[in-house]
Order: structure tokens, then C-alpha cells, then sequence
């Protein structure tokens, strides 16, 4: 029983709820330049850089559905790549941490990328 629990014990904690890392209070927009693409299980995720208004950036950890929920919806592992400018709009994280939980992506060209469900 142990081995089992040994086995399985870096997924149980590896994976945290919505709750644990994000407000739901509140959503807010970014806009910047894609520093790295994660396009795996369990998350895909974004590094994002955003400019602040005292001429400095910041990156934000990005975090959306696992793949195979955003290729339903018509996201591939290619339609954001590194160096795009992006529109992210989502929740944000607990305690002014740099994550956003991702709602919406707009893309340069004026596509609108779902990841949650639209209100």
C-alpha cells in the first residue's frame, strides 16, 4: 500500500485547485509579448511580459484547460507561439501573484481564443 501511495503522491500534489491559486472576484486584461509556450497536459500555460507604466515588465504565468479541452475548441499547439503580442483577459492570482487563470486570448489578428465558458 505504501508503494501505491509512494507511486501516486507527486500527482496528488502537484495539481491544485482553481480556488487555491486564483480570485474569481475579479477579472482583469493583459496585454504583451509571449515569452514561452507550454502546450501539455496537465495545463497549457503561457509565460507572458507586460510593460508597466513606471517603463519596466513584468511576466505573468498564464494558465489555461489541458490540451485536449482547448483542441475542442479549436486551439492547436502553433496558434500562439513565442514573440506574438496577445490580449489575455482572465482571473488573476491570490495575493498579487503574477498567474492568470485564462478566460480569453485575442490574438493580433483580432482572433478571440475561448478557454472558459463566455458569461
Amino acid at each position: 500500500m505504501f508503494v501505491v501511495g509512494y507511486l501516486f503522491s507527486g500527482v496528488t500534489h502537484s495539481h491544485h485547485s482553481f480556488t487555491s491559486e486564483f480570485t474569481a472576484e475579479k477579472i482583469i486584461k493583459l496585454n504583451g509579448n509571449v515569452k514561452q509556450v507550454w502546450f501539455r497536459n496537465p495545463h497549457v500555460r503561457y509565460l507572458l511580459t507586460v510593460g508597466t507604466s513606471e517603463d519596466k515588465s513584468e511576466t505573468w504565468d498564464l494558465r489555461g484547460s489541458p490540451v485536449v479541452w482547448l483542441a475542442r475548441k479549436g486551439w492547436t499547439k502553433d496558434i500562439i507561439s513565442m514573440g506574438d503580442n496577445i490580449i489575455v483577459e482572465g482571473y488573476p492570482g491570490h495575493n498579487g501573484r503574477k498567474m492568470l487563470s485564462i478566460i480569453r486570448v485575442t490574438l493580433s489578428d483580432g482572433t478571440v481564443l475561448i478557454d472558459r465558458a463566455p458569461e
